[in-house]
């Protein structure tokens, strides 16, 4: 197997002696494939969600999986779309926010300082791995 790495990438490697290329790659690989069985197994019984979006000014539907609901104020739905998109519903607020991908939910501080259990869940619910820095 051959892996292609653009010029500038491919001379930071060279100059990383410690790096363990293989071993990195392999890891990259075992957690992509990883990600994509479970996303698989998550897009059976998506169903059409619609709620009203406040941002909009009408009702809004997409198709989509919950995968978090806390039930407790502030209440929030958590989705995984059609298209792998992550979908947080602020039931109070009536906002839907949307997020490419997991690291961009993790990386929002509204959500990961605000809602830090919401967070965990969906990256559980993802096969993702999170962990909370301290700056301690």
């Amino acid at each position: 197997m051959t892996i292609y790495l653009p010029d500038d990438l491919a001379e930071m490697v060279k100059e990383d002696t410690d790096l363990n290329v293989s071993a990195v790659c392999q890891e990259a690989l075992r957690r992509e494939l990883t990600i994509r069985e479970v996303l698989a197994k998550l897009d059976k019984g998506m169903k059409r969600v619609e709620m009203y979006d406040d941002l909009h000014g009408a009702d809004v539907a997409f198709v989509g999986k919950e995968i978090y609901y806390n039930g407790r104020i502030p209440e929030e739905t958590a989705y995984l779309t059609k298209n792998h998109r992550i979908a947080v519903y602020a039931h109070e607020a009536q906002m839907l926010h949307q997020f490419d991908s997991f690291d961009d939910l993790a990386a929002d501080e509204g959500w990961r300082d605000g809602s830090p259990e919401l967070v965990a869940a969906v990256a559980k619910a993802l096969g993702e791995e999170h962990v909370i820095e301290l700056d301690i």
